[in-house]
């Protein structure tokens, strides 16, 4: 293959995109927001996420080009999970990319393996979600919701992000406006959080395991609403959004199996990652 024509292949895929714009999150970060976490547990969850995805790739067989899949992995763990040591972190990475090989369904993915690797690491411990780490600035707000639209689109699932974020909104209006009788700025405010954007532009919208058509994914993203509120609100729990995707997860295969539609593949070459 042509250098010219390796270039367009690589400019064509979304990924590419999708890892410049979660480095640019993940500097941005750490350059202006002040995150404590080191670059040491930076490397462990990238480092970890890649060399699984290779002993796998040697394992069970693939195209390197999954490598791009175990990075963007990698760099959301980077952005959504806390940790208090390095090999906790690489931990994470283990299990995510792991789970995309051991838990899957007629060859697709179970579970979102970023959402596994999270949830099983903060079950054992040592591990933990901060919400407050992104602020709430209007800088945050634009850098994540600018970056997503280009994603979305070429990805064609702007649909569930619209979806979650419609019902989130309907569900907080209905408890603090009508029922609480707080001020709008109130609700508002609970949008302006980066962690709930980088879930609802970013992870929710991972093509490899959201439902095939688009009625099943309005439907998904209705139950992730519903379950994160229930969660969120009356059992106080910060990492709501996460558990919910973990749980409506297993509702994927069924709504596959209702909503007939094609699977998704990045491209020809590497739709078995």
């Amino acid at each position: 293959m042509k250098l010219a024509q390796i270039l367009s292949a690589e400019r064509d895929d979304p990924r590419c995109l999708q890892i410049f714009l979660l480095s640019s999150f993940l500097i941005y970060g750490f350059l202006f927001l002040n995150w404590s976490s080191s670059w040491e547990v930076f490397a462990s969850a990238l480092g970890s996420t890649a060399f699984s995805q290779w002993i796998w790739i040697r394992y069970r067989g693939g195209s390197l080009h999954s490598l791009k899949s175990a990075m963007i992995s990698g760099l959301g763990l980077c952005l959504l999970l806390k940790v208090d040591s390095s090999w906790v972190m690489a931990l994470a990475g283990i299990l995510t990319i792991s789970s995309k090989y051991l838990l899957r369904y007629q060859s697709k993915h179970i579970f979102n393996p970023t959402n596994f690797g999270i949830i099983v690491t903060v079950f054992f411990g040592h591990a933990w979600i901060d919400p407050g780490q992104w602020g709430q600035g209007d800088s945050t707000l634009a850098l994540i919701v600018l970056g997503a639209v280009g994603i979305l689109l070429r990805v064609k699932r702007w649909d569930l992000s619209v979806t979650f974020l419609g019902s989130m909104f309907f569900l907080e209006a209905l408890r603090l406006i009508l029922y609480l009788g707080w001020d709008f700025p109130v609700l508002f405010h609970r949008f302006e959080s980066g962690t709930i954007l980088l879930f609802a532009f970013f992870m929710i919208t991972d093509p490899k395991t959201t439902p095939n058509s688009r009625k099943g994914r309005v439907i998904w993203g209705v139950l992730i609403a519903s379950v994160s509120f229930v969660l969120g609100q009356y059992f106080y729990l910060y990492e709501a959004p996460l558990i919910a995707l973990f749980t409506i997860s297993l509702t994927t295969p069924l709504l596959d199996l209702l909503y007939k539609a094609e699977r998704f593949s990045w491209t020809i070459k590497t739709q078995n990652i």
